[in-house]
C-alpha cells in the first residue's frame, strides 16, 4: 500500500506512513470500534491496532476499505477539496483542476468561505495532496 507523508515538528523530516498507522494513530476509538463488530479482539497499542486493522482489510477488502473511509479524519477536507473540481469542456487550460493547474478558482473559493482567514497556495496544495493520494488508496 502506498504511504502518506506526513512532516515531523520536532526533526523538520518528512516521514512515510500508511493509512493504517495514519488511522490506528488519529482515530483509535473508530478503528478498534470497527474491528469490534467483527469480533477482531482489542489491540493493547497503536502498533497492534495498524496490524489489526491491515489484517481486516486484507480479509474484508473493498468493504473494510470503504468503512474506514468513513471514519477518516480528513474525510470532510477531501470531500471539499474533490468538489472544487470542474468538468473540461474544451475551452481553455485553465478550465479544470489537475496536477498543475486550476489553483486560483479553488484559492478564491477557499478565501471567500473563510471570512477573510486566507489559506496560502501551499496550504491548498498540501490538501490536495492529502485529497489525491487518500482517494487512490481508498481506490486500490
Amino acid at each position: 500500500m502506498p504511504a502518506t507523508f506526513f512532516f515531523n515538528l520536532k526533526s523538520n523530516e518528512m516521514s512515510a506512513i500508511t493509512l493504517y498507522e495514519y488511522l490506528a494513530f488519529n482515530v483509535p476509538s473508530q478503528c478498534q470500534g470497527i474491528l469490534d463488530r467483527y469480533d477482531i479482539p482489542a489491540s493493547q497499542n497503536a502498533e497492534e491496532l495498524t496490524e489489526n486493522v491491515k489484517a481486516y482489510v486484507r480479509v474484508y477488502g473493498q468493504e473494510a476499505l470503504e468503512e474506514l473511509a468513513a471514519i477518516h479524519p480528513d474525510k470532510d477536507l477531501i470531500a471539499e477539496m474533490t468538489s472544487y473540481s470542474t468538468p473540461y469542456e474544451g475551452k481553455q487550460d485553465s478550465e479544470y483542476l489537475n496536477a498543475s493547474g486550476r489553483i486560483d478558482d479553488i484559492e478564491q473559493r477557499l478565501m471567500n468561505g473563510n471570512n477573510g482567514n486566507a489559506l496560502s497556495k501551499s496550504d491548498v496544495l498540501l490538501g490536495l495532496g492529502v485529497a489525491i493520494l487518500t482517494v487512490s488508496l481508498f481506490n486500490k
